[in-house]
């Protein structure tokens, strides 16, 4: 399924009208103002990492033990919490910086963009 603001199969940052090309780089400078890190720990450990793991963890003692008031914890499940929790948030980290990555390359494209259409960028200061 598209996004709404593109058309199937076109990247979002060439495409479209400049009000949402402007749109989308001030969403982006918002991001990018929290800074690289914090983006990574929340959009991708945070926001996915943790989540995900914590599903996992609720789907295998569902698995081992159905819904009981009083949790067993077995080797398997210890194991299997322990690896969940290092695992995913681990992954989360990588989404993240994927995330991070993309966002800053279509950034940079939506600006050249924007120059090569005669508009000054709006620049973040460092």
């Amino acid at each position: 399924m598209a996004a709404p603001h593109s058309r199937a199969g076109q990247d979002p940052s060439t495409s479209g009208a400049p009000a949402e090309r402007d749109d989308a780089i001030v969403r982006w400078e918002r991001k990018r103002a929290m800074g690289r890190s914090t983006f990574i720990w929340r959009r991708g450990v945070f926001g996915w990492g943790v989540p995900v793991a914590l599903l996992t963890i609720a789907y295998q003692v569902f698995q081992e033990q159905g819904f009981v008031w009083r949790l067993v914890m077995t080797q398997h499940l210890k194991t299997g919490i322990g690896v969940a929790m290092l695992v995913f948030p681990l992954c989360g980290y990588l989404f993240g910086r994927y995330l991070w990555t993309t966002g800053e390359e279509n950034y940079e494209r939506m600006v050249e963009s924007k120059d090569a259409n005669g508009k000054s960028p709006p620049r973040r200061r460092r």
